[in-house]
């Protein structure tokens, strides 16, 4: 069973404090007030107090610092991201401008997290920006070893996700070639039950000129052993229809299902009719059994997005109705590779680099807490 690496990114963020040279009163009283609603975690008030800060001084990259803390503190991480953006711009001192790219990666991270239940090719991108950010804070500042800490632990849970994602593709792959397997299946029998829809057509206009003689009733026999095949081949496929749980498909599938189930107590209507020699009656069995298996075959297209399907269903109907002679098409299936093929997301050069990373350095990597940068005790 393969281990699945949970973590999260538990960024100890430093807030920044100012001296009162080189600022107005007004901004330091501010920050001041930013400060104590965020270490008493009023984490809304200090971003209103931050915001005032920079109506003061527009271009302070600690006021944005500040505020990008209290926001990614709130959750809000794409506003956070903005601000620690902002205050690494607008930064003259490389290791603030670390520390900033530093909590960029931390806030990149949580983002890609959020990701990872609906969209892991999303969250794979998300952590990419992560690794990036952590690699310019490295750039910035050398000694900032929780950054290559963090980037390292991010890189285990891209290889995770690119498992995860390729895990999923072979699970798609299985599961189109069932339906595709199902779906020609189910071809089949419509031309079967067609077939035997003829057959008993023109058994009945012989039956109306001839009357009724030993080698009639011998072709009759006959078609009714050929319906009885044809049923049990509808009810097998019913049971075995293949169910893509989680998509949003799957009530198109359970409707698949109910129609080979109609289509199959029709065609045991026709056979028992056949057995009784009432051509006539078996025929309306026979065709409301063909109207259930195109139906079935019509909702599962429906559920697959088959760009055939429109086509495909016209020709049927045209065939139910003038009996005409079935044109074998594989049309469907091809339809059905093409989507197969498109829905197979190419990974990314720098998730497949971190990939072959991984392996290389499988034996030297060891579990770590993505963690943040400790406080320190200078003042702005």
């Amino acid at each position: 069973m393969r281990k699945k690496i949970i973590c999260s990114a538990v960024a100890s963020l430093v807030i920044f404090t100012f001296p009162f040279h080189g600022y107005g009163k007004t901004l330091a009283g501010l920050v001041k007030e930013g400060n104590s609603a965020y270490n008493a975690e009023e984490y809304d008030k200090a971003v209103t107090a931050y915001d005032e800060a920079l109506k003061e001084s527009p271009d302070s990259p600690y006021a944005f610092f500040n505020k990008g803390a209290a926001l990614y503190k709130k959750g809000d991480y794409a506003g956070a991201a903005e601000a620690f953006e902002k205050a690494a711009l607008n930064s003259r001192d490389r290791q603030f401008e670390a520390k900033s790219r530093f909590n960029l990666g931390n806030t990149a991270y949580k983002e890609a997290e959020a990701r990872k239940e609906n969209d892991l090719q999303k969250a794979l991108e998300g952590c990419s920006k992560s690794v990036s950010h952590y690699r310019e804070a490295l750039r910035l500042d050398p000694g900032l070893k929780e950054a290559a800490e963090n980037m390292e632990m991010v890189r285990v849970v891209m290889k995770n996700i690119l498992e995860e994602i390729q895990r999923q593709k072979e699970a798609g792959q299985k599961d189109r070639e069932k339906k595709e397997q199902a779906e020609e299946k189910l071809k089949e029998i419509i031309r079967e039950q067609e077939n035997a829809l003829e057959k008993n057509m023109k058994l009945e206009k012989e039956q109306a000129g001839k009357g009724g003689s030993s080698d009639m009733d011998k072709k009759i026999g006959e078609l009714a052993d050929e319906q009885k095949a044809i049923r049990d081949k509808t009810e097998a496929l019913s049971k075995e229809w293949p169910k893509d749980e989680g998509q949003n498909n799957a009530s198109d599938e359970v409707s698949a299902s109910k129609h080979l189930e109609n289509a199959a107590k029709e065609q045991d209507a026709a056979y028992g009719n056949l057995g009784q020699k009432n051509t006539k009656e078996a025929a309306k069995n026979q065709e409301e059994a063909i109207k259930e298996l195109n139906e079935a075959l019509d909702s599962q297209e429906k559920g697959s997005n088959n760009d055939g399907a429109g086509q495909d269903k016209k020709d049927r109907q045209d065939k139910q109705q003038g009996q005409q002679e079935q044109s074998s098409s594989d049309e469907d299936k091809k339809a059905g590779s093409d989507q197969a093929q498109a829905a197979r997301a190419n990974l990314s050069d720098d998730a497949q680099d971190i990939l072959n990373d991984e392996k290389e350095n499988r034996s030297q990597r060891k579990a770590i807490m993505l963690r943040g940068y400790k406080g320190v005790d200078k003042d702005w």
